[in-house]
């Protein structure tokens, strides 16, 4: 059961992470607000920065059970 929530919270975190890299690129399109678009930036960065260092945990975690 536990191998089972474990692909699942890592596919969730996956799709996370997949959305924050298309969110950030699209951030760079020209646009008349430079400033609202960084603040976007930065949060895209943190979000998937944060779900990658999660992922990398809970796949290091099961790896050392086994």
């Amino acid at each position: 059961m536990r191998v089972i929530i474990t692909i699942a919270t890592s596919l969730i975190l996956v799709f996370i992470v997949v959305f924050c890299v298309f969110g950030f690129l699209a951030t760079f399109e020209p646009t008349e607000s430079p400033g609202a678009f960084f603040a976007f930036r930065i949060g895209y960065a943190v979000v998937g920065f944060g779900c990658l260092g999660g992922l990398v945990a809970l796949i290091g975690r099961r790896v050392r059970k086994e």
